[in-house]
């Protein structure tokens, strides 16, 4: 079982780390033992929501995390990234 030291060093790995309130956040070692709904997820974790709004399309969540933090997420948290994120984790992986 991970060390809460070696949790956090992960955890501090995303620049957003200092301001972020999330707690859901796929660089977490923990993440399986952690609960919460959908506004308690990490942007990476979050599928794209289209709202139309007279004749505009607005897109939001669903963006893709860099693969300077991929290289982080471990495996068994994979599923819990969004689909995006998911695809480019796989990409990074088998290179």
């Amino acid at each position: 079982m991970p060390k809460e030291e070696k949790i956090i060093e992960n955890l501090k790995k995303c620049s957003r780390f200092d301001k972020c309130s999330q707690n859901l956040c796929p660089l977490d070692l923990k993440l399986h033992l952690r609960n919460g709904g959908n506004h308690d997820r990490c942007r990476w974790m979050r599928e794209p929501k289209k709202v139309r709004i007279k004749s505009k399309e607005f897109i939001s969540g669903g963006s893709v995390m860099p693969n300077a933090l991929l290289n982080f997420v471990p495996e068994r948290n994979l599923k819990r990234l969004n689909e995006v994120s998911q695809k480019a984790w796989l990409r990074l992986k088998n290179k």
